[in-house]
């Protein structure tokens, strides 16, 4: 059986990169940093040999934090809408990466 997709049947995300250099030590501080500092639970973990994500919600807002060893530290939203709250998070998580 074939299946035939339609132009509406996917989805495209876009990622900001927090740190391309990111260690995995690195990750750990910048999700210590949203939970404490901006109270973020994390709800969703996904962990991996070589890809951890973790999924939480920001002002109402589903995000991915997502670490990789080839990508380093990077953030996307969700469902495709919420730019604008990724790039708001991305300056927090980059300012707190370079303290």
């Amino acid at each position: 059986m074939l299946i035939v997709m339609k132009p509406t049947d996917y989805n495209t995300t876009y990622s900001t990169i927090i740190d391309d250099a990111a260690s995995l030590r690195q990750f750990y501080l910048l999700t210590n940093q949203l939970s404490r500092n901006k109270r973020v639970r994390f709800l969703g973990k996904l962990d991996d040999a070589d890809n951890i994500e973790w999924n939480f919600k920001y002002r109402g807002y589903p995000l991915t934090l997502q670490y990789n060893i080839y990508n380093g530290v990077t953030l996307s939203q969700q469902n495709g809408k919420d730019l604008k709250v990724v790039n708001e998070v991305a300056i927090i998580l980059k300012s707190k990466r370079d303290q």
